[in-house]
């Protein structure tokens, strides 16, 4: 932590010096250029240029040269006026010369004949024709940001205004790619896929440094909307100054004082009084869930200026904000309890008709609980000891315990007892869903922004912002009561901060510098309510007290579908944790103008940290397998149950042990060098190359280790066989997780040319390195440890009695090592970890399109665009999948127990490797010595993606702004990205062996997407084409209205089945299709013809693919509306009303069905997304 630091205050001396840093192109400014001619076409040279900003009291000189050609860089957004002069012309003047982040502005002037004392002046802004480079890119301004539509005022959701974005999730992608409205609505957003790129690879950029965190991509800090000057989407960027990601950048300017003071106030409220009930509530009968939330704040800007001692309002600039948000939900929670009798070992409650007759030909009861102590082999026609009946079959079974009277039939166990005693008591009858408790998941957020800008000279300009936004969430709601520490309630605390530096610097109008520094730092936690709860106190060994001080999970099954499993005991929303991600960022931009050249060089650093710290979540199961029967090996349905073995003494499953607290970091750097030349009059070429070091993660005090499966393991001498695979532990000599890459050069080339005045054809092509790795994905096997319960020996259907509540591991824990064990390391155990030798991730990119300006203000953009990306990270593989050309030999002979060649050398396993036999199976595993091996962030990916984009961008003008956005697309790839979790169930392959077979549209794939912006002034009132001549009463009440909306339409996201297949022997196997998986009338009961679809037999990996193009879920049509009511007092102050209205149609817009074959639910559609929510404002502008 402390490295981070000096490597802030470092970067923040050098800002203050002025000397060259670490660097990276800026985003955060403009440029402006164009020709001087006159009025028969002829170059002007030797004009003397001014650019003037009464924002910020900038002023830039040029002269035009020899071609007739100005240019000024690294400009502070605002606005400009633009003069020129020259002997024998009249002079010229344009104001109104908006200047946006990024953006690269051309503006041409003509000079007519006359006296220098005769001016020319001209009101209007830049055309937005791009002529200069080939970037595709959607620049959202400051009065769209605050006047369009924007649930939970998250900015980052203004990035969806663009057809190709969308959202990685399934629920937000079906939410039209936008934020969701919950509690972690700041980092949902990170979700963001710019068309064909994988979530995480996209750059998130605010006022120039890096706004993501190493370990899994989230955006650090979200600006409140009231403090962000510009808001830009850049596609396929294809200058060389951005790198780390796939190209496509989000750039966040906030905004700064002026010359003038401005601010203002607000009060947005939301009420589920105003809002609509769901579709299926409603359908139930269900009433309206409650809600209410408030998000006021202030904002303040302009000249420092303190009487008698600091009265230069031209040279330092304030701006300030506070926002507060608070949202309270109320909720209701409905589980399953076990019953008095239950707890008291009467299950008679369960027991219903027969279904059958045992090996023995005694009666087979629904819900009948069995005695797992007795199970045993029959011989059909011999006498069973135990009965004294003769068997009818050979197999195992079970005897049932009489009349499901546990209490009856023997002791129940103490520690079982008093831990079951911590369930809550039934509220309701019934066996199933029998406890209800309601409980209210309130959020509270305060953030805080000062900014100050402050010009040295004309030349030099330093500027810096602090940032906090400080905030906790509900996890879950104490619903079993404050006292008991069982319960699932959890507080989530979020907190966050940045701090950046800027310094810009012009040594001669023809080269200029910029310098940027930031630290930001974001830490949350999960506070349980079980926090410090000793597990011993529930007959649990006393060194749970240590590692996993909070109640342990208590998992409780139904058995064999006897009835649903109880709701799990403890914290099951994961384990007490802390995480603190600091990351710090350090630039510089250098611009310099040769003649018609325009050279751009720097460098990029980053340093992402993430140190985690968190209890070990202990967890102990009680499945009810050991009690279903009567045959251990095909138990009848409906029997058995969790709360019985519980009470029997009996666990099935569970692990526990140390959780190690590392510390890791990963460093970044990018060099780069552009050439913007302007060759001709009309073309113009973007010539670039950047270089790239990703430098492979490393843990503190070397407490990580990697995985070589090349490397000869030291076990294969003891059993003398060369058996590849093996854990390396990194050191002096290796400190990286994996072997860096250090050959990432990245080649990019623009054009832009000027078919006609308004006419320009562009293209261009790019190769990026998004992210190699995120922070986690190396083993920290050694350093922290991992025990399973082995509940019963191979093969075995008792349970082992040795295995016992208040002793769950006899055989012992895995102690902490260290790196001691060496190559050793998780032999007998499973790991999981990056690979020493990885290929680096890279996206070619290329884009060829049109550009047709119909005014200054009107622009249609036609572009095709195309990505193909190569070793695509995907999540963890499974390397230890047995080949398939296995799978005949059928599960008798592979589930067969044999010698065990590991047998004396391997004595700890959790997977029986230290037993004297193993199954056939692990044997034929590629690293046998192993219970598994899975491969973090596998680069195993391809994608490629093509569309054809369409956007028509008309900027504010006669009282309209529209930006139509449509996107036609296809998206295929063989992986689904690199956290699983933020994707559908199907993400995992099939088949390892073979995952060109992978290859389907993307789970994210949506051909096609619409998306219409607008914000228009009703024509009424005065100065108005209506009404010009209202009084100020009339006037008052029927001007000043408009209107902003934001409507979406997107097609449905594919869809893939899943179903089970226990005999794959890793990998996750699909379905066979048996017939047409669609349906002439489909139905929101039957989505798809769901017996289209059957189990694969043994041996294969299904006919199914990994998403259906032709097989969708719902479409999303969703209209975002927003009625405002402005009340002018002066030019600058007015009061705003506005009634926003998300869904303001009440579209009913349906999540996508079940796709899991065999579930109840298979092809049935049960959830919508939100109905119509209402949110009032006023806002006062000043």
């Amino acid at each position: 932590m402390s490295r981070m630091y000096r490597l802030f205050l470092i970067s923040a001396s050098f800002l203050i010096l002025a000397q060259l840093a670490i660097a990276q192109g800026d985003p955060t400014t403009a440029s402006l250029h164009g020709v001087i001619t006159d009025t028969t076409g002829a170059l002007v040279p030797r004009a003397s240029v001014t650019l003037q900003s009464s924002d910020n009291g900038i002023v830039r000189t040029a002269q035009t040269d020899g071609t007739g050609h100005y240019a000024f860089q690294l400009l502070p957004p605002a606005q400009y006026t633009l003069s020129a002069t020259l002997t024998g012309f009249k002079s010229y003047r344009q104001q109104g010369i908006s200047l946006d982040p990024g953006q690269s502005a051309t503006q041409d002037v003509v000079l007519e004949v006359g006296s220098s004392s005769e001016q020319i002046v001209v009101t209007s802004q830049a055309p937005l024709l791009q002529t200069d480079n080939a970037n595709i890119s959607a620049d959202v301004s400051a009065r769209q940001v605050v006047e369009l539509p924007l649930n939970l005022r998250n900015i980052f959701g203004l990035a969806t205004l663009n057809s190709s974005v969308n959202n990685t999730t399934q629920s937000q992608v079906l939410n039209g790619g936008g934020a969701s409205t919950n509690g972690n609505a700041d980092q949902d957003i990170s979700f963001l896929s710019f068309g064909g790129g994988f979530f995480g690879t996209s750059a998130f950029l605010l006022d120039g440094i890096w706004d993501t965190a190493g370990d899994w991509g989230g955006v650090v800090y979200v600006p409140s909307v009231d403090s962000v000057e510009e808001f830009k989407v850049q596609n396929n960027s294809f200058t060389a100054q951005y790198g780390w990601s796939t190209g496509n950048v989000i750039n966040v300017v906030t905004k700064s004082g002026t010359s003038k003071f401005h601010g203002s106030a607000f009060e947005f409220y939301r009420n589920s009084a105003l809002d609509s009930n769901l579709y299926f509530a409603n359908a139930q009968g269900l009433e309206r869930p409650d809600f209410h939330r408030n998000q006021f704040g202030f904002s303040a800007g302009g000249p420092l200026y303190i009487p008698r001692f600091y009265k230069q309002r031209e040279k330092t600039f304030v701006f300030g904000l506070y926002e507060h948000l608070y949202s309270s939900t109320p909720s209701v929670a409905t589980n399953t309890v076990p019953t008095a009798g239950f707890l008291a070992g009467d299950f008679s409650a369960a027991l219903g008709s027969q279904q059958g007759v045992d090996a023995l030909g005694r009666p087979i009861l629904t819900g009948q609980i069995y005695d797992p102590s007795s199970a045993r082999l029959l011989t059909a026609g011999q006498v069973d000891p135990k009965t004294g009946l003769v068997a009818r079959s050979t197999g195992y079974i079970r005897n049932p315990v009489p009349g499901n009277n546990l209490a009856a039939y023997t002791t129940l166990n103490p520690q079982a007892v008093r831990i079951l005693s911590y369930y809550p008591h039934p509220t309701s009858n019934g066996l199933v869903n029998n406890f209800a408790a309601s409980g209210t998941a309130p959020s509270d957020s305060n953030e805080y922004t000062i900014r100050i800008d402050h010009n040295f000279t004309q030349a030099s300009r330093i500027y810096g912002r602090y940032s906090y936004k400080s905030e906790y969430k509900t996890g879950a709601p104490e619903y079993w009561g404050a006292s008991d520490p069982a319960g699932p309630g959890n507080l989530r605390p979020n907190n966050r901060y940045q701090l950046v530096l800027g310094f810009n610097h012009v040594f001669t109008p023809t080269f200029m510098m910029n310098l940027t520094g930031g630290f930001e730092h974001w830490g949350e936690g999960s506070n349980n309510q079980s926090k410090g709860f000793h597990p011993s106190t529930l007959g649990l060994p006393g060194y749970l007290d240590q590692n996993s001080a909070e109640f342990p999970i208590i998992a409780v099954g139904g058995g064999n579908a006897s009835i649903p499993a109880e709701t799990a005991l403890g914290p099951t929303g994961g384990a007490e944790n802390t995480a603190y991600r600091p990351t710090g960022s350090i630039g510089a931009d250098f611009n310099k103008i040769v003649g018609h050249h325009t050279l751009s060089f720097g460098f990029m650093g980053v340093e992402s940290q993430n140190n985690f710290s968190s209890l070990y979540q202990t967890q102990l199961n009680f499945g009810g397998t050991f009690t279903d029967g009567p045959d251990p090996d095909a138990p009848s349905s409906n029997t058995g149950n969790g709360v019985a073995q519980a009470l029997f003494g009996v666990i099935d499953g569970g692990n526990t042990g140390v959780a190690f607290n590392p510390a890791i970091s990963k460093k970044y750097s990018g060099l780069y060098l552009q050439d913007d030349w302007a060759a001709t009059s009309k073309l113009t070429l973007n010539i670039g190359v950047r270089y790239e070091t990703q430098l492979a993660p490393t843990y503190r005090h070397n407490t990580a280790s990697f995985f070589d499966p090349a490397l000869p393991n030291p076990i294969g001498t003891a059993i003398h066989q060369t058996l590849p695979g093996a854990v390396v532990f990194t050191g002096s000599n290796h400190r990286g997780t994996y072997d860096t890459n250090w050959t990432n050069i990245a080649p990019r080339l623009g054009l832009s040319y000027s078919l006609l005045p308004k006419l320009a054809v562009r293209g261009g092509f790019g190769l990026f390195y998004p992210p190699s790795a995120y922070l986690g994905g190396a083993s920290t096997s050694g350093f922290s440890t991992s025990t399973n319960v082995i509940p019963a020996a191979p093969g075995s259907r008792v349970p082992d009695p040795s295995v016992t509540i208040s002793n769950p591991w006899p055989q012992g824990l895995r102690s902490v090592t260290g790196n001691t064990l060496g190559q050793l390391q998780d032999v007998g155990f499973s790991t999981a970890s990056y690979w020493r030798s990885r290929k680096s991730s890279y996206v070619e990119q290329w884009m060829f399109g049109i550009q047709y300006g119909f005014t200054k203000n009107d622009v249609l953009d036609v572009t095709y665009v195309g990505n193909h990306g190569l070793h695509m990270l995907t999540g963890g593989l499974d390397a230890s999948q047995l080949d398939p050309k296995y799978l005949p030999m059928g599960t008798t002979a592979l589930n067969n127990p044999v010698s065990n060649p590991f047998y004396g050398q391997i004595t700890s396993s959790g997977c029986n490797l230290g037993q004297p036999t193993v199954s056939q199976s692990q044997l034929l595993q590629p690293f046998p010595q192993f219970c598994g091996v899975t491969q973090n962030d596998a680069p195993a990916g391809f994608s490629n993606y093509n569309a054809l984009q369409v956007n028509y961008n008309r900027r504010f003008s006669q009282g309209l702004n529209l930006l139509v956005s449509y996107t036609f697309s296809k998206f295929i790839d063989n992986v689904e990205g690199t956290n699983s979790w933020a994707y559908t169930s199907n993400a995992g392959p099939a088949n390892n062996y073979n995952l060109a077979a992978e290859r389907s549209v993307d789970s994210g794939d949506i051909p096609h997407s619409l998306v219409v912006n607008y914000i228009y002034e009703l024509p009424v009132g005065r100065g108005k084409k209506v009404g010009s001549h209202f009084n100020r009463t009339t006037n008052a009440v029927l001007g000043g209205w408009q209107v902003s909306g934001i409507t979406t339409a997107k097609s449905g996201i594919p869809l893939g089945i899943t179903g089970s297949n226990i005999n794959s022997y890793g990998g996750n196997p699909r379905p066979d299709v048996t017939g047409n998986v669609h349906l002439q009338h489909k139905t929101i009961q039957e989505w798809f013809n769901t017996n289209a679809f059957a189990l694969a037999p043994y041996g294969t990996f299904g006919t199914a693919p990994r998403n259906f193009s032709d097989l969708r879920g719902p479409g999303y049509q969703n209209w975002d509306l927003s009625i405002m009511k402005n009340w002018n007092f002066t030019e600058d102050t007015r009061l705003q009303f506005r009634a926003e209205m998300y869904n303001a149609f009440n579209h009913a817009n349906f999540y996508t069905p079940n796709t899991g074959l065999g579930s109840g639910s298979f092809g049935v559609i049960t959830n919508t997304f939100p109905a119509r929510d209402i949110q009032l404002a006023m806002k006062f502008y000043w």
